[in-house]
C-alpha cells in the first residue's frame, strides 16, 4: 500500500505544479468591466473577453453578473472572479452556464477529437436560479435541442488536459454543479456548495490524474461522484479512471443523501466495442458526513418485462479508504428490503462492493453499527443487490457477481472498539434464482482478508 500511495502523491504533486506553471504563463489580461454589458446581461461581454484575452478578471460588484446563454471557454484561459463577484444564470435558462470549446459526445463511440488545454477557473460565487432539482432535460442542458443527451450540469468541462478549479462557491444548482470527463491532469481545491440539488462534482470516464481537496457543503445527491460507468442520461464519457486523490470532503448535515458513488462497470458502444470503466490507484481520505461508499455497477431501474441496460461488472485495483468516520444509523437507500431487514436482500454496509478488484484497503475506519435495529448492517459487503418498487420495477442487478482478491483492513473500530475478529462485520451476498422473471443468481466473494 505504501508504495502505490507514495508514487501517487508524487505524481499528483507534479500535476499541481505543472498546472500552476501553465496558468502563470497566461499573461494577456483584461477586466470584464472593460467591456459593456447588454443592459444588465454580461453574456456577450464575458464571451468577447474570453475570445480575445488569456486572463479575464471579474471584479467585485454589488449586483450579480447575469449570464443568459452558455459561455464557451477556449484553450489557454484563466478566469479569476475576485471576492465579491457573483456570476448568475438568468432565471429560467435551461442550458448550462459554461463549457469548454472542444466538448465532444462519447456516448455512442469513443472520443477522437482534439482536447482543450490549460483552463483555470478561480474564485467567485457561481449561482443557478433553481430552487429544487429539476431533472434531466429540464436544466443544465448542453443546448436547447439537448443534442448531448447525457449532459445535465451548470459547468461542463470535458475533453480537456490541464484543468484547475479553485476557491469556487456554487449555489442553487438544479443539475450537477460541475460535470467532468475525458480529461487528465485535473486539480480541484476549495470548493463550496450552498443549496445545490444534485451531485456537486460529477466525474465520469476516461479521467487520469485528478487531485480533489477541501470540498464541502450541501448537495442533493453525491458530494463527489466517480461514475466511470453511468447512465446515458447523465454522462457522455465512459471509460477508466486512474491516479486519484480525493481528500478533505465534508458533507453538510443538512444533506439528505449521505453517500459517495464510485461506479465501475463495463460499457458497450453502438458498434459493439466495450470498455472496462475501471478505477485504479485511488485514495479517498479524511471524509466526514458520508455514511456509505458505493462501489458497484448499477443499471437504470427496469421492468421484468424489459431488458436491463447492457452493462457488466467493472474492475479496480489499489483503492484506499483512510481516516473516515461513519455512523450507519439508517440505510442510505430507504427501500423496504433494507428498512425491514429482508433476510436475503436486506444487507447494507458502510462499504458496498460489487466490482472485480485486486486490492482494496481500509485504514483507520471508525464505524457505528445499529444492529439492534438493523441486524444486517455491516462494515463491508460484497455481491449483488436487489430491491423492487411497488410496481415491480427492479432497482438493482441481482445477476451480477463480483470478487475482491485482497481486502486489507487496518485500524478498524466498530462502535468504539477494535474487534478481535473482523469476520462478523464482513458479508458475502449470494442469490440463488431469487426471481423467476429475471436472471437473479449472483454472488460476491472475498479472496484473502488481511486484518491488522
Amino acid at each position: 500500500m505504501e508504495d502505490f500511495r507514495n508514487e501517487l502523491e508524487e505524481l499528483l504533486a507534479r500535476v499541481k505544479n505543472e498546472n500552476a506553471r501553465l496558468c502563470v504563463s497566461l499573461c494577456d489580461e483584461v477586466y470584464l468591466t472593460d467591456y459593456n454589458p447588454r443592459g444588465n446581461i454580461w453574456t456577450e461581454a464575458l464571451q468577447s473577453a474570453l475570445d480575445e484575452h488569456e486572463r479575464v478578471i471579474i471584479p467585485p460588484s454589488s449586483e450579480p453578473y447575469i449570464i443568459d446563454n452558455s459561455i464557451i471557454i477556449p484553450s489557454g484561459r484563466h478566469i479569476i472572479a475576485l471576492d465579491g463577484a457573483t456570476i448568475r444564470l438568468f432565471d429560467g435558462v435551461r442550458v448550462l452556464m459554461m463549457r469548454n470549446s472542444n466538448t465532444s459526445d462519447g456516448t455512442h463511440l469513443p472520443i477522437s477529437t482534439p482536447r482543450n488545454e490549460n483552463i483555470t477557473i478561480e474564485g467567485g460565487v457561481w449561482e443557478d436560479w433553481c430552487t429544487r432539482r429539476l431533472g434531466y432535460g429540464n436544466s443544465g442542458m448542453y443546448d436547447t435541442e439537448r443534442s448531448f443527451f447525457g449532459v445535465s450540469t451548470y459547468m461542463l468541462l470535458e475533453n480537456i488536459d490541464h484543468l484547475t478549479l479553485r476557491n469556487m462557491t456554487f449555489k442553487n444548482c438544479g443539475g450537477f454543479a460541475v460535470q467532468i470527463g475525458e480529461a487528465s491532469n485535473i486539480v480541484i481545491e476549495k470548493i463550496r456548495f450552498i443549496d445545490c440539488f444534485a451531485d456537486g462534482l460529477h466525474i465520469n470516464g476516461n479521467v487520469e490524474s485528478i487531485y480533489i481537496s477541501d470540498v464541502s457543503g450541501e448537495v442533493g445527491d453525491d458530494l463527489v461522484a466517480f461514475n466511470m460507468f453511468d447512465w446515458q442520461d447523465s454522462s457522455i464519457n465512459f471509460g477508466p479512471c486512474k491516479n486519484v486523490i480525493c481528500e478533505g470532503l465534508e458533507l453538510s448535515p443538512q444533506s439528505h443523501y449521505k453517500a459517495l458513488r464510485i461506479e465501475p462497470g463495463v460499457y458497450t458502444f453502438d458498434n459493439g466495442e466495450s470498455v472496462d470503466c475501471s478505477l485504479a490507484n485511488a485514495i479517498f481520505r479524511r471524509v466526514s458526513g458520508i455514511n456509505t461508499f458505493k462501489l458497484y455497477c448499477q443499471t437504470p431501474p427496469y421492468s421484468p418485462k424489459a431488458e436491463p441496460e447492457r452493462a457488466g461488472v467493472g474492475s479496480g485495483d489499489n483503492i484506499l479508504f483512510e481516516d473516515i468516520k461513519i455512523d450507519l444509523d439508517t440505510p442510505i437507500d430507504k427501500l423496504d428490503e433494507y428498512m425491514n431487514s429482508d433476510p436475503i436482500k436486506g444487507t447494507f454496509a458502510g462499504f458496498e462492493l460489487g466490482l472485480n478488484a485486486k486490492r482494496i484497503y481500509l485504514k483507520n475506519i471508525s464505524i457505528v453499527l445499529h444492529r439492534d435495529k438493523y441486524p444486517l448492517s455491516y462494515l463491508v459487503c460484497i455481491g449483488p443487490k436487489s430491491a423492487r418498487f411497488s410496481d415491480g420495477v427492479e432497482v438493482f442487478d441481482p445477476y451480477f457477481s463480483s470478487r475482491v482478491d485482497e481486502l486489507y483492513l487496518e485500524g478498524i473500530t466498530i462502535n468504539g472498539e477494535r474487534p478481535s475478529d473482523i469476520t462478523p462485520y464482513l458479508k458475502e451476498i449470494e442469490f440463488d434464482h431469487l426471481y423467476d422473471d429475471i436472471p437473479s443468481t449472483g454472488c460476491g466473494k472475498f479472496g484473502k482478508i488481511i486484518y491488522k
